[in-house]
């Protein structure tokens, strides 16, 4: 099974439902960010963006959408992989030790999926979260 379709399944599991949600936050959140985003990709000469491309390239160059929750996420990772640690040498590992290595092995890969993830969710309902880009802010 390949990435894009264990994402796949994912989101229609509803298990990509969080992030969705986070999505939604940090479109509302980012709004005057995403359009100075925009306007300063044409202030230098480039094309203009399509509201979805802009969100799409900002959250890319964001590379988060709730840094709390990743941060949570990449910590559920490392205890996983401290009880596989445990079980195959039959005493709990050193947690500093998994840590490091877990960090050094897979951070780099692991925020890259979770973009990957992030930019597929908003390909599913782009339609609804360009709709929140246009939206006036609260008041």
């Amino acid at each position: 099974m390949s990435e894009l379709d264990e994402i796949r399944d994912d989101y229609d599991a509803g298990r990509l439902d969080e992030i969705k949600k986070d999505l939604e936050r940090f479109i509302l959140a980012h709004r005057a960010q995403i359009e100075a985003f925009r306007t300063d990709q044409q202030a230098r000469g480039l094309p203009p963006l399509s509201d979805d491309v802009a969100i799409k390239f900002y959250i890319i160059r964001h590379r988060t959408i709730n840094p709390v929750r990743e941060i949570q996420d990449q910590l559920h990772e490392i205890e996983r992989e401290k009880w596989i640690r445990g079980v195959a040498l039959g005493h709990e590992p050193d947690p500093q030790q998994v840590a490091l290595e877990w960090a050094g092995r897979h951070s780099a890969g692991w925020r890259a999926h979770r973009v990957t993830v992030i930019i597929y969710c908003f390909d599913r309902e782009k339609d609804r979260y360009v709709q929140l880009l246009k939206q006036p802010p609260a008041a």
